[in-house]
């Protein structure tokens, strides 16, 4: 048995089996969420109908790092598909600023994502919420049955959506939890029509398995270039993807490889400076039409630049006029994919290239952190509660 190319002995010697194992079992793990989700239908869309037959509600997706980023790529969809109003925001920024985020007399959805629901500020974010909000509901969408999270979400007015237990990720870096839960987000917007959305996580299911069978060792190949910056590019619900991404490669890299995010558009107004030749672009191709020529505009830009970077592309070009060290390409070019599900798909190349780095520093990819700098449930934070006399 191999999980990213190596024997099951090897990699318990290098210290990598369950960072290889989550990463390879994420295609077959969205299909057993999806299954989970399928049983849950009558439960989410109660309480769902219950959110919005309110008036002009106002929801918030919540969480610390890599659970932060799911909603940077759920955003935008829910908005879109649910016309109210929708935001992003971190717990650790809820925290010190909850009255720049709540609006009291507004009925509010949060919706909380957590591996383990265990780290101090998810608990906190969901106290704080229930001191500035006169009407609010609360979905957790966590990994963890026993995580703080998880028991403290029990009111009339709350939800609970528990993934698989193979979602809990044992290794430090966040992967098939990630995906896993951005998936959830994802088909929980598209829970009245859960039966229809089958083949859409198969086919998300068939790809994710194309990219490991198929493209493992030029990935490895890439990884083992000598790039001390990572650059992730993507627009729309692949930007949060992009964020996510980077973080992937700088944590199982140990802070080797520093890791950059940003939009094609945005990457135009100064972030483009750090691109040298110690630089590695790698670009989130979107199949969306009106997104496609910003994007191959940027790469064109960049490529002009002759800065002797490194790129990879994600996803299909449409034409041959660019050139990469790496193009993941996908059969049919993934366009019976709708955009937003890309984001679920588009994490693996990063995992990858941040498992194979890890090993190539001889780090632990299991548990990177040489010095304990970061950890799989973060520790050491101190909540101070305050509750801003003002607010309104």
């Amino acid at each position: 048995m191999k999980y990213l190319g190596y024997p099951i002995e090897e990699l318990n010697k290098k210290g990598g089996y369950n960072t290889a194992k989550e990463i390879s079992n994420q295609p077959d793990l969205w299909k057993k969420t999806y299954m989970r989700l399928v049983k849950e239908k009558k439960g989410l869309s109660g309480f769902l109908d219950n959110v919005l037959k309110n008036n002009n509600p106002y929801i918030i997706f919540t969480g610390a790092g890599t659970s932060a980023f799911v909603g940077e790529s759920l955003v935008g969809a829910y908005q879109r598909d649910l016309g109210v109003t929708c935001r992003a925001i971190a717990t650790t920024d809820i925290i010190t600023h909850p009255e720049n985020y709540f609006i009291k007399s507004r009925p509010t959805l949060l919706i909380s994502i957590a591996r383990s629901g265990d780290s101090p500020e998810s608990v906190a974010a969901l106290e704080i919420a229930r001191k500035h909000c006169d009407n609010l509901y609360e979905l957790a969408i966590t990994c963890n049955k026993q995580g703080h999270l998880a028991k403290k979400s029990n009111g009339e007015n709350s939800y609970v959506f528990l993934l698989p237990d193979e979602a809990n990720d044992r290794s430090l870096a966040m992967t098939g939890s990630y995906s896993s839960m951005l998936l959830a987000g994802l088909l929980i917007l598209n829970i009245g029509a859960i039966e229809q959305m089958g083949h859409v996580v198969n086919r998300i299911s068939e790809l994710g398995k194309h990219i490991i069978d198929n493209y493992l060792s030029d990935i490895r190949k890439i990884s083992g270039l000598n790039f001390k910056r990572a650059v992730f590019l993507g627009s729309g619900p692949l930007l949060g993807t992009a964020h996510e991404s980077h973080l992937k490669v700088q944590e199982l890299s140990n802070g080797f490889v520093l890791g950059k995010f940003d939009s094609f558009l945005g990457f135009r107004h100064g972030p483009k400076a750090v691109v040298d030749k110690t630089t590695l672009i790698i670009y989130l191709l979107s199949n969306n039409p009106f997104s496609k020529p910003y994007e191959m505009d940027l790469i064109r830009s960049v490529q002009k630049t002759n800065a002797g970077e490194k790129s990879v592309a994600i996803g299909n070009l449409g034409n041959d006029e660019l050139k990469f060290d790496l193009n993941i390409q996908f059969p049919d070019n993934a366009k019976d994919i709708p955009e937003d599900f890309l984001s679920v798909l588009f994490v693996l190349p990063a995992q990858i290239i941040g498992f194979f780095k890890s090993l190539n520093l001889g780090l632990s990819p299991d548990c990177p952190s040489t010095n304990g700098a970061i950890s799989r449930v973060v520790q050491g934070v101190e909540i101070y509660h305050a509750v801003s006399s003002d607010f309104v």
